[in-house]
């Protein structure tokens, strides 16, 4: 059996059901023995992980039903998916981490821009000068509106550098 794009979106799921689980077994039990997931929605700190975790368990069920139906309408269509079509949604993922890594390192302004052009180039962006604008204009709006209305500062790195808004 050779591992094919399909197996590999299917394990992708089960991941993120796992993860689903995982979210909902904290706040049922961490969460309780802190005295924190206890109260209305406003002061419930389990609240916010479980109404994520609740979107992220709606979206995996309907690709799981579109991807079902995909393989029955198709069935000679997954063979032809080898495993040279992992190759994106890996790096992808190794990107993310490397993303995730480098915003304690150097912080969210030196990291987030060239982090949306890489992936806007892995998903075979062509155009280099509107690749610079979006990822700019997207990373500066985020900045703009987490740390002007709501308030949350992003992390400097070891420069400790933020945009006084």
């Amino acid at each position: 059996m050779t591992l094919n794009r399909d197996h590999a979106e299917w394990l992708a799921l089960a991941f993120f059901m796992i993860l689903v689980g995982v979210v909902f077994h904290q706040a049922g039990t961490d969460l309780v023995e802190q005295g924190i997931a206890g109260g209305d929605a406003f002061h419930n700190a389990a609240f916010y992980p479980r109404a994520v975790a609740v979107l992220i368990a709606g979206a995996v069920i309907v690709r799981m039903v579109t991807l079902t139906a995909e393989i029955r309408n198709a069935p000679g269509a997954a063979a032809a998916r080898q495993i040279s079509d992992l190759l994106r949604p890996a790096l992808l993922v190794l990107l993310f981490g490397l993303y995730v890594y480098l915003l304690g390192v150097l912080g969210y302004h030196l990291v987030t821009a060239p982090f949306i052009a890489l992936i806007m180039i892995l998903c075979d962006d062509r155009k280099p000068v509107q690749t610079v604008t979006f990822s700019l204009a997207v990373a500066f709006l985020i900045a703009f509106l987490f740390e002007k209305y709501l308030k949350i500062v992003l992390p400097g790195g070891v420069f400790s550098l933020n945009i006084p808004w």
